[in-house]
């Protein structure tokens, strides 16, 4: 009887392990946690975020830069790539999107990609994005890399109006392996140039483009500055990424 016990603890404890979303109790007297702090992250950037697509090494077209004591993150493409890569970093227990539901952000876009549109299949570049992930299902035991998503990604566009919303779907032999939505918060060549910060309640997003609560907190933040489909380049910056209560 010992040993039934001792193994359907053990099976419960892999069980909760595997999806750390229900075992979250996180700042609850703060008004804002973070999710990333370029000032403060030193090497530990590179040991927290990761490519999330591919096994190519990220950090030619990511990388830290300082500028008049602002430490922060540069995304930048060459025209000649053929690669999207979007880096990203696990969330899913230290931010409970329940209790902070806001995320914000400051970004700098300096050159935006040639032509490009996010509602375009061949010309699908953005300037800047920020996605968070949140897991659609749940598949007992696998690794989030296989793991179905919904994710709303925030873009800079370089031609589609502020507003715009766009809609994406990949299935795969009969199967759903994402449902997201694009949604444009800056767009243009207006404010190249500029460090501008923005805000978004991501929960209430969620609700809106997808009918329901999430499932439980995101299970990443990602970053994506690409240009691959237009054969174009594109060059932004990232700074400051916190959740805040409202």
């Amino acid at each position: 009887m010992r040993l039934k016990r001792t193994a359907f603890l053990t099976t419960i404890f892999i069980l909760i392990s595997a999806f750390p979303y229900y075992t979250s109790q996180l700042h609850p007297d703060s008004d804002y946690i973070v999710i990333e702090d370029f000032n403060k992250s030193g090497n530990s950037f590179f040991r927290e975020w990761k490519n999330r697509d591919t096994t190519e090494s990220p950090w030619k077209e990511y990388y830290l830069l300082n500028e008049n004591g602002k430490k922060f993150l540069r995304g930048s493409t060459k025209s000649n790539t053929a690669l999207s890569i979007q880096i990203g970093k696990i969330v899913n227990d230290s931010w409970n999107i329940f209790s902070y539901p806001v995320l914000s952000w400051e970004w700098r876009v300096h050159k935006t990609p040639a032509y490009a549109r996010e509602n375009s299949s061949k010309r699908n570049d953005s300037a800047a994005g920020i996605y968070v992930l949140f897991q659609r299902k749940k598949v007992p035991l696998v690794s989030w890399k296989y793991q179905p998503l919904n994710w709303i990604k925030y873009v800079w566009s370089s031609s589609l109006p502020v507003g715009t919303v766009v809609p994406r779907k990949k299935v795969r032999s009969g199967v759903t392996l994402y449902v997201g939505r694009y949604v444009v918060v800056a767009s243009g060549k207006k404010d190249l140039g500029k460090w501008l910060s923005f805000r978004r309640n991501v929960l209430a997003d969620y609700k809106k483009y997808f009918g329901t609560n999430p499932l439980g907190n995101p299970l990443m933040v990602a970053i994506l500055t690409d240009s691959n489909s237009t054969r174009s380049t594109a060059i932004a910056d990232y700074s400051s990424i916190l959740a805040w209560k409202d």
